[in-house]
C-alpha cells in the first residue's frame, strides 16, 4: 500500500525517474511491466524485452490503458536509465525473495519442531542475512540517482551547484571517512 502511494507521488512529481524506472523511451498507453531489459540510452530503446503486457500502466495509473509518458519527452532532463531500471529491480526482487524467506520459514515451523527445520532452510536464512541492507541500498540508489540531473527537482541542476575542489581531495577526504 505504501508502495503504491509512493509510485503513485513519484509519477505525479518526478514522471522522468518513473520512465526510467520502467524503461518507458516514447509515451504510450498501456505499457507494458518490463521484468527484463537491457535500456540502452545510445539507441533510446530496450533490448531483450521481457514484459507484463500494461502492466506499467495498472500498477501506475491503475488502468490497463493509462498513459505513461516516456523519457523521450525529457530529452536532456532524465536521470541515467540503467541504473535506475536495476537498482528498482533489485529492490523489489529481494524484498520479494525476503518475503518468501520469511513465508517458508513459518511454514516449515508450523511443521516441524525448531531444533529439526530442513538445514537447507537454515542455510538460506543465513543467505539472507544482509539481504534488507541490499534493498535499501538499491532503493536508495533509485532516490538519488533518480533526481539527477536536479538537486532540487526541476529548479537546481547539479551542475550549477558543483564546488570547486578538485576530484582528488574529495577521494582522500571520503577514503578517510570510510577508514
Amino acid at each position: 500500500f505504501v508502495g503504491d502511494l509512493h509510485g503513485l507521488n513519484t509519477l505525479a512529481h518526478q514522471p522522468q525517474k518513473i520512465a526510467a524506472i520502467e524503461g518507458v523511451w516514447e509515451t504510450e498507453r498501456g505499457a507494458p511491466l518490463l521484468l527484463f531489459a537491457l535500456p540502452d540510452e545510445a539507441t533510446r530503446r530496450n533490448h531483450f524485452e521481457v514484459g507484463v503486457p500494461k502492466g506499467a500502466s495498472l500498477i501506475l495509473k491503475h488502468d490497463p490503458e493509462g498513459e505513461i509518458r516516456g523519457l523521450n519527452e525529457f530529452e536532456g532532463r532524465h536521470p541515467p536509465v540503467a541504473p535506475l531500471f536495476w537498482g528498482f529491480r533489485i529492490m523489489v526482487g529481494v524484498g520479494l525473495l525476503m518475503l518468501a524467506t520469511s513465508w517458508a520459514g513459518v511454514w516449515a515451523l508450523r511443521r516441524t519442531a525448531p531444533h529439526a527445520l530442513p538445514r537447507a532452510l537454515l542455510w538460506g536464512l543465513v543467505g539472507m542475512t544482509f539481504s534488507g541492507w541490499v534493498a535499501t541500498v538499491a532503493g536508495w540508489y533509485v532516490t538519488e540517482i533518480g533526481r539527477q540531473p536536479y538537486l532540487v527537482f526541476g529548479e537546481l541542476l547539479t551542475r550549477d551547484l558543483v564546488g570547486p575542489a578538485p576530484a582528488a581531495s574529495i577521494a582522500v577526504s571520503l577514503t578517510a571517512y570510510l577508514l
